[in-house]
């Protein structure tokens, strides 16, 4: 969409024509807090991982233990986040089929 399109939007709070729902509709909403869970997460899990690479060729073990158990934790709060946003059924169905494996 070109930025003249975007600004429409912004200007006319979201209505996108007769007969279409609001963009800024709750249905939405929930999907835009789904996929900036999911990026928190990936972006989270991305850092977790750049510091175990620096961590095998630094000699400072203390200060990448310290940073991989904040990392760590960075990276449990974000998935608990992102998976609070899924339907039930589904986070239940995903931990049967991982627990098989």
């Amino acid at each position: 969409m070109h930025l003249r399109g975007l600004l429409w939007l912004d200007y006319t709070n979201g209505f996108d024509g007769p007969g279409r729902p609001n963009i800024e509709d709750d249905a939405n909403n929930i999907q835009t807090l789904q996929y900036g869970a999911r990026n928190d997460a990936w972006s989270s899990i991305e850092d977790l991982f750049v510091e175990l690479e620096f961590g095998q060729k630094s000699s400072d073990s203390e200060l990448v233990a310290g940073e991989l158990t904040s990392l760590v934790q960075k990276v449990t709060q974000a998935l608990d986040a992102y998976l609070s946003l899924a339907p039930a059924a589904d986070v239940e169905q995903a931990s049967v089929i991982a627990s098989r494996r």
